[in-house]
């Protein structure tokens, strides 16, 4: 981090965002019994003091000019966008090359002055073998990618790593549960393969608790490929649990795995001392992933989000 002049050696903080995904707005959990409305949900980020988002579901927030006024208007940065693609099924790629083109196309319409985006690359989330052995794919070989697959998804991510640049846009991997790279050695193997000269690391403290790596050490291991960072908290309990029954990623997430920050074992706090340590200066990205039910109500959900802007307060963010 910097240590602007005039300040006897303090570090400045990171700038904090969040996420629609803390609101009940997910790409992955869609049967919520509802949703806050986009200007709603903007308005409680600022109240909250966030100075960013990331884009959510292409759409939620509008078509790109939309979505460019209703963060221009409320002085948000616009920090990310998820864009899953299917990197080891190379008779998938076509059809996700075009989407991401077209979805870049609107993240640059939607980009205001300033703003600089991430695109945020990740493995498809809809591979059923993947789903159904969520917490648990060191135990069935069948859920593993071979030799093969690997290398098709190391190569079409270093495509599409391309076609982001081409676009304007820097893009960051992030391993992610219920994907082909959701434990702590399929980051590692990735971490090893990828060309750091086409695209970076997210590091999402939350994902990587739940893959089995402790985020605090993913940090400094991992410091020469960071350029964006996810702040998560996880409940490693609740996935072993629910492992052991035999359940998918969509229970595991309905059961709340991930968790208000510093009710989990992610230790947030640890992981934030160690992007100090290491130098990182960019955003720091609040996502819950949150099922929303009938009984979660507006007061609540803003709630919520409130603790977990004080918890980051805390530890000076």
């Amino acid at each position: 981090m910097t240590t602007p002049s005039g300040t006897s050696g303090r570090a400045q903080p990171n700038p904090v965002a969040s996420a629609p995904c803390s609101f009940g707005v997910d790409e992955v959990v869609a049967d919520d019994a509802w949703m806050p409305e986009p200007d709603e949900m903007l308005d409680w980020m600022v109240e909250l003091d966030y100075a960013g988002t990331e884009l959510g579901p292409p759409g939620y927030l509008g078509d790109g000019p939309t979505v460019r006024r209703r963060l221009e208007v409320r002085d948000l940065a616009l920090v990310g966008a998820f864009l899953p693609q299917h990197f080891s099924r190379p008779e998938l790629v076509p059809d996700d090359r075009a989407w991401l083109r077209d979805t870049l196309r609107l993240l640059r319409e939607a980009t205001p002055d300033g703003s600089r985006p991430f695109a945020v690359l990740a493995e498809g989330i809809d591979e059923p073998v993947r789903l159904a052995f969520t917490g648990r794919v060191h135990e069935h070989r069948e859920a593993q990618l071979s030799e093969a697959r690997w290398d098709d998804l190391i190569d079409n991510l270093h495509a599409a790593a391309e076609i982001c640049h081409e676009a304007g846009f820097e893009p960051v991997f992030h391993p992610h549960a219920g994907t082909y790279i959701e434990t702590a050695d399929e980051i590692d193997r990735l971490a090893n393969r990828m060309d750091a000269s086409l695209v970076g690391l997210c590091l999402d403290t939350g994902h990587f608790r739940y893959g089995g790596a402790e985020p605090a050490r993913a940090v400094r291991d991992y410091a020469s490929l960071l350029r964006h960072v996810h702040i998560k908290d996880c409940r490693a309990g609740v996935l072993r649990a629910l492992s052991q029954r035999g359940a998918d990623l969509s229970a595991v997430l309905h059961e709340g795995v991930f968790c208000p920050l510093g009710a989990g074992d992610a230790d947030v706090a640890a992981s934030v001392e160690a992007l100090r340590s290491v130098g990182y200066e960019g955003w720091l990205v609040v996502e819950q992933d949150q099922f929303l039910s009938a009984a979660d109500t507006p007061e609540s959900l803003v709630a919520g989000q409130r603790a977990n802007r004080a918890y980051l307060a805390e530890l000076g963010l």
